[in-house]
């Protein structure tokens, strides 16, 4: 699924931080999350992409953890990654059978759709660091 993108896997390439994570430990809390992001931090690894472009957590983080309160919006989030900036990524987890990754904004904490499958926003997040 992600083989192509193992040459950046290097410790001179964009994805050289990134350190593989135990998949019955991402599973653990959450049985249902999706095969694609298990498959990508159990593969590719979970750390700093790039020279702090973009971090990906080793596991799911409740909003609050973040943020330090869970606004109304941010109920049925789990975070997975954050740029830097403050705008953090993650799954809306309502359903795991429709998958949503939904950014959102540090400012108002708004919530808004960024991709239909993490493998689609993650894709997207490492061809926009190249």
């Amino acid at each position: 699924m992600y083989d192509d993108l193992l040459p950046l896997k290097t410790p001179e390439n964009l994805l050289g931080n990134l350190k593989p994570v135990d998949e019955t430990k991402l599973r653990l809390n959450h049985p249902d999350v999706p095969d694609d992001y298990v498959f990508f931090l159990s593969r590719i690894g979970a750390g700093m992409i790039g020279q702090g472009q973009y971090s990906l957590y080793t596991g799911l983080a409740e909003p609050s953890f973040i943020y330090g309160d869970q606004p109304p919006q941010l109920v049925g989030v789990l975070l997975f990654g954050d740029d830097f900036q403050g705008f953090s990524a993650g799954f809306r987890t309502s359903s795991w059978e429709v998958v949503e990754v939904v950014e959102v904004d540090p400012l108002d904490r708004s919530v808004h759709v960024a991709a239909t499958s993490f493998e689609a926003f993650i894709r997207d997040t490492i061809d926009n660091l190249l």
